[in-house]
């Protein structure tokens, strides 16, 4: 099947719901196994859309309870975001939480970290970046086309902004040197994540995205709350971040678990079997 057709097989069985925390609403799925001890929380990258883990949904269903949400579009700091994510866990009475973010997602996680007060968790952290001083610095320097969108899609016509990120993601994947179906898997997936933008949407994201590098480093300390609870899934040719970038994510959790994914930044989602078998021995062996 198609990107699409698997798409909306997946939508058909499986329904958002919707609830309020702090008068901010938001959209939600919560679905999986309910006798599961833990809940895998997913935290969507940043194309936004928390509905494109539904591969990764699918395969961890059985075992697990599985709750995903989209970023409430009032929310465009990702520090306010992180304190919203630790309410909803509290608004639906979810206990040993496991949260797995990917890319922005890792972030979102990083920064859950540090202001959860809770030792029942733990944390999966796919394809990103650390938040410490110095990755800050290279993320500064790298989201500053971030900073020159923001004002450009608010005065020029958003379909032409839209065009040019459609046409970058596509040439993100041609470099990664995937396989062609891979590759065309990812295209119809891009096609389908620019379809669905708006220019309201896409400012929100944007904002979240300029936030990340305003955000206050996580230390060392803050780090080492997680201890042995922690899973490193990187793949390993990300264009997305450095090279030194990923090994310092790796020295900030030295009693982490690691796996390397052969693929890009972009592999979490096409690649879903080796996220998905480290994902499940980790919880296996470590919780």
């Amino acid at each position: 099947m198609s990107f699409n057709e698997e798409l909306q097989a997946f939508q058909d069985t499986h329904p958002f719901s919707e609830t309020n925390v702090d008068s901010i609403g938001v959209k939600y799925l919560l679905c999986g196994n309910s006798n599961s001890k833990v809940t895998l929380v997913y935290l969507v990258g940043g194309t936004g859309f928390s509905i494109v883990w539904f591969n990764h949904l699918k395969q961890m269903e059985q075992d697990y309870r599985i709750l995903t949400f989209d970023y409430p579009m009032e929310i465009n700091d990702i520090e306010e975001l992180a304190d919203f994510v630790i309410q909803l866990i509290k608004k639906l009475e979810i206990k040993y939480p496991v949260f797995i973010g990917a890319s922005l997602g890792g972030f979102l996680s990083q920064l859950v970290l540090r202001k959860y007060q809770n030792d029942d968790v733990a944390y999966a952290l796919y394809s990103t970046s650390a938040l410490s001083n110095s990755a800050l610095k290279d993320l500064k320097k790298q989201y500053k086309i971030y900073g020159i969108l923001l004002p450009l899609m608010k005065i020029i016509p958003y379909r032409w902004i839209r065009n040019l990120l459609f046409r970058v993601s596509k040439k993100m994947v041609g470099m990664e040197n995937e396989a062609r179906a891979d590759r065309s898997y990812m295209e119809d997936f891009f096609a389908w994540v620019y379809g669905n933008y708006t220019k309201e949407f896409d400012i929100h994201m944007t904002s979240l995205m300029i936030s990340v590098a305003k955000v206050k480093p996580i230390t060392m300390q803050e780090y080492q709350k997680a201890d042995k609870n922690v899973l490193l899934v990187l793949p390993t040719d990300d264009k997305a971040f450095s090279e030194e970038a990923k090994n310092e994510l790796i020295e900030i959790f030295p009693d982490a678990v690691v796996t390397m994914v052969h693929g890009g930044h972009t592999a979490t989602l096409y690649k879903v079997e080796p996220y998905v078998k480290s994902t499940q021995r980790f919880i296996e062996e470590r919780l």
